[in-house]
């Protein structure tokens, strides 16, 4: 791996010289053109279109390291979260809510590794529905309604299932390879027939009818993940005119009198560095390191930073518009027929996926079938306001599971006490959700973790609509596909909950209360929208309002929340935006 020893300060220099070692051998380069904050789905795919060109010269900064070969399995990405890779950001404890969790508190899986969060998550593409694209640009972002957008999440995909391919909503010439996962339990099939006997289709969610119901497809190549690492970052080592440095710890975005963003400071191996950028520090740093970052060098709220004692570069509401999906994982069923339980992992499973790229690791997760639905306080029925997903695994199941979920002493007791059964779980997100977290600083020390309050069903209309998302899996858990699977709700009570009639709204409304579930889709802290909007970061061409040279693009400008997750609308995002810096990187030569 190479890394960086010297760069010249002196950046308004013609003739600049930076002095890199590769494995001991130094040669010189004139200039870096673009510094890149991070290597997640916005960074892998800059890195790829910005060095493509080899006049261009790109520098990749990434905190974490390479990863380790059980990131490689789709099944055992929860297992990878509790590794190094993981930022594990904790929240601050809530007063409202999440009364079964320890500490009333989360912790939130984020990928400190090349490759960022696409390491860790479970590999699903779900792009989101095209209205809530066209809802963007409605609110100010121009130019990312989905006529405009979906050119762009075809560029990047290499859809290998040729029965979708068909519909004419997917592409297969890019460098991220989608497909079903070749292993499936048996419930799939009443999953499917039971969506179809409460009166859904089958068909593809990220096709012209979003209302459906489909076993997912994943980013996976013969049975394991295939990440935007593998797509985007592996097939351009070594190029000549790009240089990633892993281990590298971005500490501060630099900044001139003039409100130019020039370079970046960075901590490597207990050295810190100084890193120029003739052209753009691109920040793809993800929803909370992000504005963490940007606070940390003077853009954001004037009273955080005054607070701080930071000098304000720009007065910015950097940290607000915090979004995510929440649900439970309280809604259990007992089935008669196989599961996934972690205790049937076998060494025969590992050699089935790393030699022959089949067996029920391949699994994206346990996630065996997802759908959208409409609650009953939908009125456009063409644009869900649920997601369901059915999950062949649950928290009383796997130990896994269970551990992640933070369940309290108590409630743990009663899971574990059903552990020796077949469960599964199903899992409802509002998908546009009305609730707001924030993101800010606890301090000016750059290694301490951003305060982060999640702020979960804050707006009523959240709580409600997952109640009726509850409802939804409950009626296809009655349906006679899912009975004759032996389907039939986990016989126990949330702690607290007691005084409401089982599965009645009370019951429901004080589950997802009690025992609330991140989705981890975190967006918004960084907001995208009209540059006279004082509710935004970044222009629609993703730059920071008020600081030249300097843009942010990962899943924190996105400015409100979709029906869909967000790693893939982030590799679209990110796809956008290189056209963006690539035409103003040729306009402004041609002058």
């Amino acid at each position: 791996m190479s890394y960086l020893t010297v760069i010249c300060p002196n950046y308004f220099e013609k003739n600049i010289i930076f002095i890199l070692v590769i494995n001991g051998f130094q040669f010189n380069q004139q200039f870096l053109n673009y510094i890149l904050v991070g290597s997640g789905s916005g960074g892998s795919v800059l890195t790829n279109r910005l060095s493509k060109n080899p006049s261009i010269n790109v520098l990749l900064l990434e905190a974490g390291e390479r990863p380790a070969l059980i990131s490689e399995i789709p099944f055992l990405h929860m297992s990878a979260l509790a590794t190094k890779y993981n930022w594990d950001f904790p929240t601050v404890p809530s007063r409202r809510i999440a009364h079964s969790i320890k500490g009333r508190s989360f912790n939130l899986g984020a990928g400190k590794v090349l490759g960022g969060t696409p390491m860790l998550n479970h590999n699903l593409y779900v792009r989101g529905n095209r209205k809530d694209y066209d809802n963007w640009a409605k609110n100010g972002a121009i130019g990312w309604d989905w006529r405009n957008v979906f050119p762009y999440f075809l560029k990047s995909e290499d859809n290998r299932n040729r029965r979708i391919v068909k519909n004419g909503y997917h592409g297969v010439d890019g460098e991220l390879i989608i497909q079903y996962p070749p292993f499936h339990t048996p419930m799939v099939r009443g999953y499917l027939r039971s969506a179809k006997a409460i009166g859904y289709s089958l068909g593809d969610y990220n096709a012209a009818n979003q209302a459906v119901f489909m076993p997912p497809q994943g980013t996976i190549n013969k049975g394991r993940r295939w990440s935007t690492l593998h797509a985007f970052i592996n097939p351009v080592v070594g190029r000549r005119n790009l240089e990633i440095v892993t281990s590298a710890y971005v500490t501060k975005i630099l900044i001139d009198e003039h409100n130019r963003a020039y370079g970046v400071l960075f901590d490597h191996y207990n050295k810190t560095f100084r890193a120029i950028a003739m052209r753009e520090v691109i920040i793809c740093a993800g929803t909370f390191n992000s504005p963490k970052l940007l606070m940390l060098s003077g853009i954001g709220p004037k009273e955080v930073l005054n607070k701080f004692r930071i000098p304000v570069k720009s007065d910015l509401p950097v940290g607000n518009n915090l979004i995510d999906h929440v649900s439970t994982l309280g809604l259990q069923f007992i089935v008669d027929t196989y599961t996934f339980k972690e205790t049937r992992i076998t060494k025969e499973d590992f050699t089935d996926i790393l030699i022959n790229g089949t067996g029920p690791l391949t699994s994206l997760g346990g996630v065996e079938v997802i759908g959208f639905a409409n609650s009953k306080y939908n009125k456009d029925l063409d644009w869900p306001d649920l997601e369901i997903f059915w999950v062949s695994r649950s928290v009383s199941s796997d130990s896994v599971l269970r551990e992640m979920s933070g369940a309290v002493e108590e409630l743990e007791k009663i899971f574990e006490k059903y552990s020796y059964l077949d469960t599964i779980t199903c899992i409802p997100n509002p998908t546009r959700v009305k609730s707001k977290g924030v993101v800010t600083l606890q301090s000016t020390d750059p290694y301490e973790y951003p305060l982060i309050d999640l702020n979960y069903f804050s707006h009523t209309d959240d709580l409600k609509v997952s109640v009726e998302g509850l409802k939804v899996c409950l009626q296809m858990a009655s349906s006679k596909p899912m009975k004759k699977l032996g389907v039939r709700p986990l016989p126990y009570v949330i702690p607290g909950c007691e005084k409401y009639e089982l599965f009645s709204d009370n019951y429901l409304g004080c589950m997802l209360i009690a025992f609330p579930l991140p989705a981890h889709h975190f967006a918004g802290t960084c907001k995208m929208g009209h540059p006279k909007d004082p509710t935004t970061v970044v222009d629609p061409t993703l730059k920071v309002k008020g600081v030249q040279n300097l843009r942010v693009v990962d899943a924190s400008i996105i400015p409100i929340m979709i029906g869909g997750h967000t790693n893939i609308p982030t590799i679209m995002i990110a796809e956008k935006a290189a056209d963006f810096i690539l035409d103003d990187y040729f306009s402004s030569r041609n002058k």
